[in-house]
């Protein structure tokens, strides 16, 4: 909807048009302000730049604003689209900035999406692919990267977990939950929400703690969830689950580590760490199922707490010394409301199409607790009569679960033997590998799974690097764990396959650690990146055997399995250059940037492509040089740097950054690169001095190459930078007879004397090379003519040193050369070498 309100704005600007007038003031600056700072001050604000930059609602604004310039149909799809643009705005703002999303958020931009295109399907052009698109593999949208324009999120700093889009603890509670966050920022340092079991206190606390974290008037400095839920009630029993927190203890160890990080596992007194944190710093901490670990140290906790933090607990037990706030069921309105609304977004027909006599019976069956509410809904999508679930509400989990496990794909119950082999969070790419599936199947399965609230989708919490991951809720992994215990075999072949990728992972990372600025070497950060790094190095081995279309096609399907990991898109990069589709590159380089604009590696490697392509020369240095800034970098990154220079003809520069590589001891190679470069430079900078008869800065400029060149190691100096060298001292004896300022004289007669010494100590033989300059290569011959000194020496393709630097030669092109003045047929040019 977005994409098309901004193209229909475009369409109806005209050439000329001011942008401020289109936009209005407000709209203007606020659009001028995200396009400055994103691309910088250089950027040109026009109607066509800034559009990209409206909000959600603004863009209706303006194109409202634009109505004597629509057509009829376009004003009536508006017309119907107006009513709607506050849930719309709000809808599109929760997902911007990552904030639970509300029961009916689908169902609402889905209707109107619907009812706005069947107006006038030639505005809704993109919506229309969109809703297409959908209807043929919903699963689509998890390999999907939210990118949405928004300014900056001042959010404090949080763990909370990121909600389902029907979590509905929360619904219909409006009242309770103004009232718990009313006892928060009010006297009481402890709020418990308290309740029966599946009643929604975990879900209404963490609607709370979002509603208090987006609260301009937010008292707190960071928000720190940790929960102890370690039972599943159902009707017969209250079971267990593996590997909960089991007392208080481990809670605040758990507390103290999302605090502090790594530097605060295992302190030795996790309560004292726990309180000096809050002491130091306004925290909420919510503590989530506290009946599990409520002991004396709990409450000595609770009535310690310093000033200015606050705790909230969600218990089925009160503990006396807090602010208490006793959630009851949902009244039958809300009940039937919220059953009405899952069974809309769920789809499930047999309960869409029931009458209201026949709900109100079920909604009073269930008694108002939405836990039960949601189960019943899975179960009837499953295929049960609403009937038999209601007649056994004793079983009614287990009725649920096994209803749906039998309608589940074989891919799907796959997917769930894997993860009750390997529990925990995984991601796509981890299961994808798991189970040797494909993104499409593997996204599908997912799907399927979450639909029957078997597994649930976990987003970034304090790291917003961290890509999306997915676990067994805890009523599924009980489930299964009892009524399908995974078999032997299957348990040995889901294990194997996850050492295997543990040791692949492992030499990965070890050759990232080893050579982490080699193109092929990829930047692995931990265990969440061994499947997808998998998935690139079979990429970049079918590109070494000369299958860059194979090499593409799986660095695709990496894509699609981790689209926030960076690698996915470099490596992309690397192949579209070896393909040479630089525009393909370009872009991939700008979405692997855009996801790790901090790694020094990441930076060199675009900035490298940046400067070596000639595409944006000031960028590339600009990323080159962040690289060395980043970290303590290798002298190839300063080579590149020096390199980046002698493009933008900052000669000076690139003598400099060479100096520097030499100073860090590079191995004979690097230090040979920089001797390359940075003689190189010297040449080029001591001759446009000349030419635009700067004798000071010529002579400044040899002085630097002369230092350089005494600064390495000789065998560093081996090949061209010999003879760049002999350039220069024939540079140095042309300005000799050129300037009369006493201190240049002497200056010039010292640096002669410094680069023949040097040229002395590698080889004596060297001070009878001469440059000179190519006169002739006749068409379609392999000889030609160079001048050097006032003579004319003949040379053949076999008098080159290196046969590459043929295709260099033209007429005026510079040369260096051995003379051989007494050849019989006339004077002759050997072991000639191209100098550019």
């Amino acid at each position: 909807m977005e994409e098309d309100l901004r193209a229909a704005i475009l369409g109806a600007c005209e050439e000329g048009d001011n942008a401020r007038t289109i936009l209005s003031d407000d709209r203007y600056d606020r659009a001028v302000s995200r396009l400055a700072r994103e691309v910088g001050g250089q950027a040109k604000y026009s109607v066509t730049s800034l559009i990209p930059y409206l909000d959600f609602a603004d863009a209706y604004e303006v194109l409202s604003g634009l109505k004597g310039r629509l057509s009829a149909d376009v004003q009536e799809s508006l017309g119907v689209f107006a009513p709607n643009l506050s849930k719309l705005t709000k809808v599109r703002n929760r997902v911007a900035h990552t904030r639970p999303m509300e029961i009916d958020d689908l169902a609402a931009v889905h209707d109107v999406a619907k009812n706005v295109y069947a107006v006038d399907p030639a505005l809704w052009t993109n919506l229309s692919s969109t809703l297409q698109r959908l209807e043929e593999d919903p699963a689509y949208v998890l390999g999907l990267t939210i990118n949405l324009v928004a300014d900056p999120d001042n959010a404090p700093q949080h763990n909370l977990p990121a909600p389902e889009f029907d979590e509905t603890g929360f619904f219909g509670r409006r009242k309770e939950l103004d009232r718990i966050k009313k006892a928060i920022k009010g006297a009481y340092p402890v709020v418990s929400i308290l309740g029966d079991g599946g009643i929604g206190k975990t879900s209404i606390a963490l609607k709370a703690a979002y509603e208090l974290l987006d609260d301009t008037n937010n008292p707190f400095d960071a928000f720190v969830w940790v929960t102890a839920k370690a039972t599943i009630l159902t009707v017969n029993e209250i079971q267990r689950i593996s590997g909960a927190i089991e007392n208080s203890l481990g809670l605040f160890a758990s507390a103290a580590e999302q605090l502090g990080g790594q530097q605060a596992k295992g302190a030795a007194d996790p309560v004292a760490e726990v309180l000096s944190y809050l002491e130091h710093f306004k925290v909420l901490l919510i503590l989530d199922n506290m009946e599990t670990v409520l002991d004396k140290r709990l409450r000595d906790f609770l009535l310690d707490l310093p000033m200015g933090s606050k705790v909230i607990i969600t218990s089925r037990i009160g503990l006396g010394i807090e602010n208490p706030v006793s959630l009851s069921p949902l009244s039958h309105e809300d009940s039937t409301r919220l059953l009405q609304k899952l069974a809309r977004v769920r789809n499930v027909d047999a309960l869409q199409g029931s009458p209201a006599p026949a709900l109100a019976k079920m909604v009073q069956a269930m008694k108002g607790h939405p836990a039960y509410i949601r189960w019943f809904v899975a179960g009837v999508q499953a295929g049960k009569r609403p009937e038999e679930l209601l007649h056994e509400n004793d079983l009614l989990l287990d009725f649920c679960m096994t209803n749906v496990y039998g309608h589940l794909s074989e891919k799907a119950r796959a997917v769930l033997r894997s993860m009750q082999v390997l529990p925990g969070r995984r991601s796509q790419a981890e299961l994808a590998f798991l189970n040797e599936y494909s993104a499409g199947d593997i996204q599908s399965s997912l799907l399927e799974l979450i639909t029957t609230n078997f597994i649930q989708m976990q987003g970034a919490s304090m790291d917003q690097a961290s890509e999306t991951t997915y676990q067994l809720t805890d009523f599924g992994k009980q489930y299964l764990d009892k009524r399908h215990a995974v078999k032997s075999i299957d348990r040995a072949l889901f294990e194997g396959r996850s050492r295997e990728l543990t040791d692949l992972g492992m030499r990965l990372q070890v050759e990232s650690t080893a050579s982490p600025y080699n193109p092929q070497t990829l930047d692995i950060q931990g265990p969440k990146d061994f499947s997808t790094a998998r998935l690139l190095r079979d990429s970049l081995r079918s590109y070494d055997r000369g299958d860059i279309d194979g090499a593409l096609v799986i660095c695709h399907e990496a894509q699609k399995l981790s689209p926030g990991y960076h690698e996915s898109w470099r490596i992309e990069a690397y192949l579209q250059t070896g393909r040479r589709d630089i525009a393909a590159a370009q872009a991939a380089y700008a979405r692997a940037y855009e996801l790790a604009s901090e790694s020094a590696t990441m930076n060199y490697l675009y900035g490298s492509f940046l400067v070596n392509e000639a595409i944006d020369l000031p960028l590339g240095i600009e990323l080159l040089q962040k690289a060395a800034v980043i970290s303590e970098v290798p002298p190839m990154v300063v080579n590149e740097i020096a390199w980046a220079h002698i493009q933008l003809g900052d000669f000076e520069a690139a003598v400099t950054s060479a100096s520097h590589a030499i100073t860090l001891k590079p191995d004979l190679y690097d230090g040979s690169v920089a001797m390359i470069t940075g003689t190189r430079a010297g040449v080029y900078g001591a001759t446009k001095s000349i030419e635009n008869t700067h004798s000071e800065a010529a002579v400044e400029c040899i002085e630097a190459a002369v230092d350089l060149i005494e600064s390495g190691r000789i065998e560093m100096l081996s090949g061209e930078p010999e003879d760049r060298m002999v350039q220069l001292i024939d540079i140095t004896d042309r300005l000799l007879r050129r300037v009369d300022d006493d201190f240049l004289l002497e200056s010039l007669e010292n640096f002669s004397a410094r680069l023949k010494d040097r040229l002395r100590s590698i080889d004596p033989t060297l001070l009878e090379r001469r440059v000179g300059v190519i006169t002739k290569i006749p068409p379609e011959k392999l000889f030609g003519f160079v001048r050097s000194w006032g003579k004319d020496y003949f040379f053949h393709l076999n008098d080159l040193l290196q046969d590459s630097d043929w295709s260099f030669l033209d007429a005026g092109v510079s040369v260096a050369f051995r003379p051989d003045a007494e050849n019989q047929r006339g004077p002759r040019a050997s072991a000639l070498r191209w100098l550019g």
